[in-house]
Protein backbone atom coordinates (compact mmCIF):
# COMPACT_ATOMS: atom_id res chain seq x y z
CA UNK A 1 0.00 0.00 0.00
CA UNK A 2 3.06 2.91 0.37
CA UNK A 3 3.34 2.37 -3.30
CA UNK A 4 -0.21 3.86 -4.10
CA UNK A 5 0.40 6.19 -0.99
CA UNK A 6 3.46 7.18 -2.68
CA UNK A 7 2.37 7.85 -5.98
CA UNK A 8 -0.64 9.43 -4.87
CA UNK A 9 0.96 11.60 -2.72
CA UNK A 10 3.55 13.18 -5.52
CA UNK A 11 0.66 13.96 -7.64
CA UNK A 12 -1.98 16.20 -4.85
CA UNK A 13 -0.99 19.63 -4.41
CA UNK A 14 -1.27 19.27 -0.59
CA UNK A 15 0.73 16.11 0.34
CA UNK A 16 -0.04 15.98 3.66
CA UNK A 17 -3.44 15.11 2.67
CA UNK A 18 -2.76 11.41 1.89
CA UNK A 19 -2.31 10.88 5.61
CA UNK A 20 -6.03 11.62 6.56
CA UNK A 21 -7.45 9.09 3.83
CA UNK A 22 -8.17 5.54 4.85
CA UNK A 23 -7.18 3.03 2.24
CA UNK A 24 -10.81 2.11 1.61
CA UNK A 25 -11.97 5.93 1.37
CA UNK A 26 -12.94 7.58 -1.71
CA UNK A 27 -10.42 9.76 -2.54
CA UNK A 28 -12.94 12.45 -4.38
CA UNK A 29 -15.08 12.21 -0.74
CA UNK A 30 -11.50 12.52 0.78
CA UNK A 31 -11.30 16.33 -0.35
CA UNK A 32 -8.52 15.03 -3.93
CA UNK A 33 -10.13 17.01 -6.84
CA UNK A 34 -10.33 16.10 -10.06
CA UNK A 35 -7.07 17.85 -11.61
CA UNK A 36 -4.95 15.90 -9.07
CA UNK A 37 -7.37 12.42 -10.01
CA UNK A 38 -5.88 12.89 -13.71
CA UNK A 39 -2.28 13.33 -12.55
CA UNK A 40 -2.81 10.15 -10.09
CA UNK A 41 -4.03 8.28 -13.45
CA UNK A 42 -1.38 9.54 -15.53
CA UNK A 43 1.16 8.42 -12.47
CA UNK A 44 0.01 5.18 -13.02
CA UNK A 45 0.35 5.15 -16.50
CA UNK A 46 4.07 6.09 -16.53
CA UNK A 47 4.78 3.69 -13.78
CA UNK A 48 2.77 0.24 -15.71
CA UNK A 49 4.19 1.73 -18.96
CA UNK A 50 0.66 1.66 -20.71
CA UNK A 51 -2.11 3.45 -21.07
CA UNK A 52 -5.29 2.64 -18.53
CA UNK A 53 -8.38 1.35 -20.12
CA UNK A 54 -11.80 3.20 -19.60
CA UNK A 55 -12.49 0.94 -16.84
CA UNK A 56 -9.51 0.99 -14.77
CA UNK A 57 -9.76 4.91 -14.94
CA UNK A 58 -12.88 4.68 -13.45
CA UNK A 59 -12.22 2.53 -10.37
CA UNK A 60 -8.88 4.76 -9.52
CA UNK A 61 -11.45 5.63 -6.28
CA UNK A 62 -9.36 4.40 -3.19
CA UNK A 63 -5.80 4.42 -2.02
CA UNK A 64 -6.70 0.14 -2.30
CA UNK A 65 -7.31 0.49 -5.62
CA UNK A 66 -4.32 2.05 -7.03
CA UNK A 67 -2.53 -0.86 -5.24
CA UNK A 68 -4.33 -3.11 -6.70
CA UNK A 69 -4.01 -1.61 -10.33
CA UNK A 70 -0.06 -1.27 -9.40
CA UNK A 71 0.32 -4.45 -7.81
CA UNK A 72 2.08 -5.94 -11.13
CA UNK A 73 4.49 -2.96 -12.15
CA UNK A 74 8.02 -3.59 -11.58
CA UNK A 75 9.81 -1.66 -8.71
CA UNK A 76 10.37 2.14 -10.21
CA UNK A 77 14.37 2.60 -10.89
CA UNK A 78 16.19 4.33 -8.14
CA UNK A 79 16.92 7.75 -8.71
CA UNK A 80 20.49 8.68 -9.42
Amino acid sequence: MSTARDLIRAHLDLPGLIDRIGDDDDLVGSGVDSGEIVRIALGCENRLGRVLSDEELTRLSTIRAVADLLAGAPDPEPER
